[in-house]
């Protein structure tokens, strides 16, 4: 945990970071997205997958040397491709590409380690959910490989970009965050795991994400739409497990931390009820709903859940007593509600500027909102060790955290 969510962090630091670049040396939003989502999204996800898998099925992690084997080649792949994209060296492109591929089946061999020598087998639906998004990983991460070479061009080209998009985006990221999201949403609430009948919404994830590449690939238009539909239905399932989690009985007051996760839940939604609709247009539409596609599905759903992930996994994982890692918590809980509202409020601004609703100004000034509340929660997430040792305990966090 330590080690991925350390680098993943360094990995977001470098994406907001790299806005300072000209336009011309990140390629456009190019490289940020590259680093936020190649970098500190994959990279948390491997480290996280790897510590909840492990947790529910109550088996031993992997032999140490396959740890660090992963995560030498989710990082190299992730530098390679940075570096060689830009400079259009397309080598260090396929070659990054292979090594990410290579990191996936990793993960995934040590997710069906895991599961054969499970004590536990009571929690199947997550675990199915990774298996899941780790198999969109290496096809998508494929598909990408072979972009970054130009092996292909011209509408093909294009097709087959939309299908790496939705498969990295909407399939790896995605699932990985609906399958943790299932214990740690409760987890960060304290409350117990409700029922959820998470097959259903399994089976509408996939039969999404399937009809939307194989109409990307074939050109199949009714295809796209009708996996655009299928996906928001499955998004709509997951506003149903929150609900249920919400209407459980509860002692304490919401973190920080299941704020922004039921805020990302709710950007996931819309926006796969937007991607739905977009896609009744076959590509125009998806191409038209790119800015709207990662202000939602990346600011709104996956950036904003691991900023809040952090602000619960990162004190809890931490060694010690259980009165230091209260204390860490209650640092996250400083400004915590104003982080939360300036952060959607600004990404609210960005999504209605991709709308065309409203000008350049608004869009602006959306960004900094967003970028200042997050540059907050990121640097709470690098300070909170030594933040927790001054006394900065308030009302909202005792009644949340206690002590």
């Amino acid at each position: 945990m330590t080690l991925y969510q350390t680098a993943a962090r360094a990995w977001l630091t470098l994406a907001i970071l790299s806005l300072l670049l000209p336009a011309a040396r990140r390629s456009g939003l190019w490289l940020p997205l590259h680093l936020t989502l190649a970098g500190a999204i994959a990279t948390a996800i491997s480290g996280a997958m790897q510590y909840f898998m492990l947790a529910l099925t109550a088996t031993p992690p992997p032999p140490a040397w396959t740890i660090r084997l992963q995560f030498a080649l989710v990082t190299a792949g992730a530098v390679l491709i940075a570096v060689g994209f830009p400079e259009g060296i397309e080598g260090l492109v396929a070659s990054g590409g292979v090594a990410f591929v290579g990191a996936t089946v990793m993960l995934g061999w040590m997710l069906w380690l895991a599961w054969g020598r499970a004590l536990n087998r009571r929690h199947a639906m997550p675990m199915a959910t990774y298996a899941l998004a780790v198999a969109a990983a290496v096809v998508g991460a494929s598909i990408g490989a072979l972009l970054g070479s130009h092996a292909v061009a011209g509408t093909r080209y294009l097709d087959l970009r939309r299908a790496h998009m939705t498969l990295n985006v909407l399939g790896f990221a995605s699932l990985t965050v609906v399958g943790t999201l299932v214990t740690l949403l409760p987890t960060a609430l304290r409350v117990r795991m409700p029922a959820w009948r998470g097959r259903m919404a399994i089976g509408l994830f996939v039969a999404g994400l399937m009809l939307e590449v194989a109409g990307w690939s074939l050109g199949w238009r009714a295809a796209v739409a009708a996996g655009g539909l299928a996906y928001a239905a499955g998004a709509l399932s997951v506003v149903w497990l929150v609900v249920s989690i919400l209407r459980v009985e509860r002692t304490w007051g919401v973190p920080v931390a299941a704020f922004h996760m039921m805020a990302g839940v709710a950007w996931f939604t819309a926006g796969s009820l937007g991607l739905a609709a977009a896609l009744m247009d076959g590509a125009a539409g998806f191409d038209r709903f790119r800015p709207l596609f990662l202000t939602a599905f990346v600011g709104g759903w996956l950036v904003q859940v691991l900023l809040g992930a952090w602000s619960y996994l990162l004190p809890m994982a931490r060694p010690g007593h259980p009165d230091e890692r209260r204390r860490g918590l209650v640092v996250f809980e400083v400004g915590a509600r104003t982080q939360v509202v300036v952060l959607n409020l600004g990404l609210v601004l960005v999504a209605a500027r991709g709308a065309g609703w409203l000008g350049t100004t608004a869009g602006d000034l959306g960004i900094g909102l967003a970028l200042a509340a997050g540059l907050f929660a990121l640097a709470k997430a690098w300070l909170f060790p030594l933040l927790a040792r001054v006394p900065i305990v308030t009302g909202r966090a005792r009644s949340v955290w206690g002590g």
